[in-house]
């Protein structure tokens, strides 16, 4: 979640994410997943087979239930993120406007299995879901029995950061204007990045509440990065969500020790540092030792580290902020590169 406190225009009321939809064939080695992340089985659906997971702000939910929107995403995707809620001021009001401005409508009314939120489709036909009773969990306490505390500490992840997606060639700009055109989303990030063999393009998006971040990225080769995620996902989707820590050494100990792989990362990148980061406040043989990576400017840094794919061609990211808004440009070769590196002794590239 960027740090700046610049917004404008809110057309479509958005307040933040209120919750993230997996769907699997194999729900429950995505149930011990989130253990191991660090996230709390809090409810459970009174009526359908719909589980709440939460850990600090972030509510992950699996859905389980049959011959609904999430099954049938599941079907055509494999393991995935099926959809996300959006937390608004009025959930009526920013259905109505963005239908207004050429939003296709999740018909739920005549599925009553799936979930009574008012929605539209997003990138990938994945669902956007608008929730409007979002204070103290008031929007499951109807639907939904509480088997644990809702104040999670877990491993420290507060809330989620950015939900990065991935597109087709030439398809980039088209989901750049749906967000603006339909939330007032702002272009605040621009990058090309190009590996050894392979590239891409990405554009951060922005909402005017300051609180839903969402880079877009587009192949720029027919065999890339970027593409064999949308062959393995069949399409367009999220490709990693980032969960914002105040304490990465702590989180990634844990995780660490709970079994999760991370990308690896040489030790010559922690030689170019303090070069780089001449004002970074961290013991970096710590960092080292952890594979967590640092980028930032002359007015502060970040500390990020990247999971190996843990839901499909879906993995996750833990970032630090440390009065740096950036998503760690200075770390996309370093990280495009040793993805690179796996592509190559897998024998994809």
């Amino acid at each position: 979640m960027s740090q700046s406190t610049e917004k404008w225009e809110n057309v479509a009321g958005l307040d933040g994410i209120e919750f993230v939809e997996f769907a699997s064939q194999e729900p429950k080695k995505l149930e011990e997943l989130f253990y191991q992340y660090g996230f709390a089985k809090i409810g459970k659906h009174k009526t359908k087979n719909v589980t709440l997971y939460r850990q600090g702000e972030v509510n992950f939910i699996i859905n389980e239930e049959p011959n609904t929107f999430a099954s049938r995403f599941c079907k055509e995707h494999g393991p995935s993120i099926c959809a996300m809620g959006f937390r608004v001021k009025d959930a009526a009001h920013a259905m109505k406007y963005t239908l207004s401005k050429g939003a296709r409508s999740i018909e739920n009314q005549n599925d009553p299995q799936s979930h009574s939120f008012s929605g539209i489709y997003g990138i990938g036909n994945s669902a956007i879901y608008f929730i409007d009773r979002y204070q103290n969990l008031e929007n499951y306490k109807e639907d939904f029995e509480f088997s644990a505390p809702t104040d999670q500490v877990g491993l420290k992840m507060q809330v989620v950061d950015h939900l990065t997606n991935n597109v087709p060639v030439g398809e980039m700009q088209k989901w750049c204007d749906f967000y603006s055109n339909l939330f007032n989303f702002k272009e605040v990030r621009y990058f090309d990045i190009k590996g050894e063999q392979t590239g891409l393009v990405s554009k951060v998006m922005k909402s005017p509440c300051g609180k839903i971040i969402i880079p877009i990225n587009e192949p720029t080769d027919k065999k890339s990065q970027i593409q064999e995620y949308l062959d393995e996902y069949h399409g367009s989707g999220v490709q990693h969500l980032a969960l914002l820590t105040p304490d990465i050494e702590f989180s990634v100990e844990k995780f660490r020790e709970k079994g999760i792989q991370f990308l690896d990362v040489p030790d010559t990148y922690y030689e170019m540092i303090p070069e780089r980061l001449p004002n970074i406040d961290e013991n970096l043989e710590s960092l080292k030792k952890l594979k967590i990576l640092a980028d930032g400017d002359n007015k502060g840094y970040l500390l990020q580290i990247f999971t190996q794919n843990q839901i499909g061609p879906i993995f996750f990211e833990i970032i630090q902020r440390k009065g740096h808004d950036g998503f760690g440009e200075g770390n996309f070769q370093a990280l495009f590169d040793a993805i690179e590196r796996d592509q190559k002794r897998r024998g994809y590239l």
